[in-house]
């Protein structure tokens, strides 16, 4: 009889889980610090609060492949990132000495408020984290949304503003939001609308994602043979 409770009692016992993965956390996950977040899913750290911050998230929830720690505090005002960005760095590499960081950022900003120097300055200033592999700059020309476009076209050419890219991108992603009355340009920037997953969801099929890296490697080969005549991104980066 004894014996038999033993081995019943064995059965109900929780099944042990993996204790070498942290959680990737969730979008309203606002606790401070990052002591608890595991080093192995890397960090991303944006100037886009809300498209950049819902799109990175959601992928870690629906894909098996890819998974990133998410952090609301990491995404914010895109003008003041060359202020931002090297706090949020020296913060996450202070508790997570192997972190490797994704720094996602539009480069439309950076010219339009004339930044140059400033961006010129934080590159610089963590040069060796960089060449290192540890911290990825993932900027778009000009603008985040580009690398959604990629999910579906291959553009050439120039956009030169994030409102160019948002009219080319509209017919094809805003038929993923249920929202056919409002305009694109807040379906794509408003938490109330982004937070639906199934706008990364839809994106994520028919391996676009995949599709996405190749184009956007194409891009940077354009840009480079001819500088300035073409948009770009390297927010592929993230998912090599």
């Amino acid at each position: 009889m004894e014996l038999q409770w033993e081995m019943e009692n064995r059965k109900l016992k929780e099944p042990e889980q993996a204790h070498y993965f942290a959680p990737v956390a969730q979008v309203g996950d606002i606790e401070e610090g990052t002591k608890e977040m595991s080093p192995l899913y890397p960090f991303v750290v944006s100037g886009g609060k809300n498209t950049e911050r819902y799109y990175f998230t959601h992928v870690s929830a629906i894909s098996n492949k890819y998974k990133f720690n998410i952090r609301p505090k990491y995404f914010g005002d895109e003008s003041s990132y060359t202020d931002v960005f090297p706090k949020r760095i020296a913060e996450i590499l202070s508790k997570n000495v192997d972190a490797k960081i994704f720094c996602v950022f539009d480069m439309d900003t950076v010219v339009s408020d004339g930044l140059q120097d400033k961006h010129a300055d934080f590159v610089a200033a963590f040069k060796s984290v960089i060449n290192s592999g540890q911290v990825v700059l993932c900027e778009s020309m000009p603008s985040f949304e580009f690398w959604l476009l990629l999910h579906f076209t291959d553009y050439e050419g120039l956009l030169k503003n994030y409102s160019k890219v948002s009219n080319v991108l509209a017919p094809y992603l805003k038929p993923y939001f249920n929202n056919a009355t409002v305009p694109f340009k807040k379906l794509i920037k408003k938490e109330k609308y982004l937070k639906n997953p199934d706008w990364v969801r839809l994106l994520l099929d028919e391996d676009r994602l995949k599709d996405a890296v190749e184009r956007a490697k194409n891009c940077l080969s354009r840009e480079k043979n001819e500088n300035g005549r073409h948009s770009y991104t390297n927010v592929f980066k993230a998912f090599e």
